[in-house]
C-alpha cells in the first residue's frame, strides 16, 4: 500500500512538473508572439519616424552650428572660449535645445504609438475570442504587459541613441566644464561626479531611465484601455497624465518632479525617489489595474 501510495504521489509531481512546463513553453510562445507583434507594428515605424525627425532636427539646428563654432574658433588663441562637446549638445544634454524640450514632452505618445493601445486593438477585433481558445487569460496579459512595455521603451530610446551617435560623429567626447556650462547640472544633481568625469556613463544612465519610463508609459496606456469605447482616448491618456503633471508642477514651482525635466540628462535628477516613484507607482499600478480589468471584462 506504502508502495501504491508513493507511486501515485510520484505520478502527480510528474504530471505537474508536465503541466509546469508546458505553461511556461506556451508563456515563451505567446511572449515572443507579442514582442514580434509590437516591433512589426505600423505604430512602431510611425513612432520611429516621429522621434527620429524631431532627432535630426536637434542635429541640423544645433549639432551642426556647434561643430562649425569648434572649427572656426582658435582655442589656442583664446584659451578662455571651450569648445562644445557631446555631452551638453546631444537632444538630451541641455534644456535650452527646443527640439529636446519637444520631444521628452512626447513620450508618452511614442511609447504608446508601437502596442500601448493593442489589447484594446485585440479586443475590439474580436482577435482575443480566438486567441483565449488557446492560451490562458493571465499569460495572455502578462505577455501583453511585457512586450508593451519593450515596445515603448525601444521607440523613445533608440531616436535617442541616433542622435547621440551624430553627437559623437560630429563634436568631441570631452568632460564637461561646470566653468562654462551649457545645462544645469552642478554639486545638487545626483550623479554629477559621474558626468563631470565619465559623461558617455551618465548619458547611458539617462538613456536606460528613459527607456524604462517609456515602458512606463507604454503600461499606462494598456491601464487606460477600459476607460472608453475610443481608441484615440486609450492613446492620448499618458500625454494628458504627463502633460497635466508637468504643468501642475511648473505652477507650484517644482519642475524636479516633471517627467519632461528629469529624464533630461542636460537637467539632471535632483531627488532618486522622484524617479523611482514614478516607474514603481507607474508600473505596480498599471499591471493591477490592467490584470484585474484583463480579467474580468467580457469578450465573448
Amino acid at each position: 500500500v506504502r508502495q501504491r501510495v508513493m507511486e501515485q504521489r510520484t505520478e502527480v509531481m510528474l504530471l505537474r512538473e508536465a503541466e509546469l512546463e508546458l505553461k511556461e513553453k506556451h508563456m515563451k510562445e505567446i511572449l515572443k508572439e507579442e514582442v514580434g507583434r509590437s516591433l512589426r507594428s505600423r505604430g512602431m515605424t510611425l513612432s520611429l519616424a516621429l522621434g527620429g525627425i524631431i532627432a535630426a532636427a536637434q542635429v541640423i539646428h544645433y549639432q551642426v552650428p556647434h561643430h562649425d563654432w569648434n572649427l572656426t574658433n582658435d582655442m589656442e588663441a583664446f584659451p578662455i572660449l571651450y569648445p562644445f562637446a557631446v555631452a551638453d549638445s546631444w537632444i538630451g544634454g541641455s534644456t535650452e535645445y527646443l527640439e529636446g524640450f519637444l520631444y521628452f514632452l512626447i513620450i508618452p505618445i511614442l511609447a504608446v504609438l508601437p502596442f500601448g493601445a493593442s489589447y484594446f486593438s485585440d479586443q475590439a477585433s474580436g482577435f482575443l475570442k480566438g486567441l483565449y481558445t488557446r492560451v490562458s487569460r493571465k499569460d495572455y496579459l502578462a505577455a501583453k504587459y511585457l512586450a508593451a512595455f519593450l515596445s515603448g521603451g525601444l521607440a523613445v530610446v533608440l531616436p535617442l541613441v541616433l542622435n547621440l551617435m551624430c553627437a559623437l560623429v560630429l563634436l568631441p567626447n570631452l568632460t564637461p566644464q561646470s566653468v562654462f556650462a551649457h545645462n544645469g547640472i552642478c554639486a545638487a544633481s545626483l550623479f554629477y561626479q559621474i558626468y563631470f568625469s565619465h559623461p558617455a556613463v551618465y548619458i547611458v544612465i539617462f538613456l536606460c531611465l528613459d527607456f524604462v519610463m517609456g515602458g512606463v508609459w507604454a503600461c499606462t496606456a494598456l491601464a487606460c484601455s477600459f476607460l472608453s469605447d475610443y481608441k484615440i482616448v486609450v492613446a492620448v491618456c499618458p500625454f494628458f497624465l504627463q502633460l497635466m503633471i508637468h504643468v501642475i508642477c511648473t505652477m507650484l514651482n517644482g519642475i524636479d518632479y516633471s517627467s519632461v525635466y528629469f529624464t533630461q540628462s542636460g537637467y539632471g535628477i535632483q531627488n532618486a525617489l522622484v524617479p523611482a516613484a514614478y516607474v514603481l507607482l507607474g508600473l505596480m499600478s498599471a499591471w493591477v489595474i490592467f490584470r484585474k480589468k484583463g480579467a474580468k471584462v467580457d469578450i465573448f
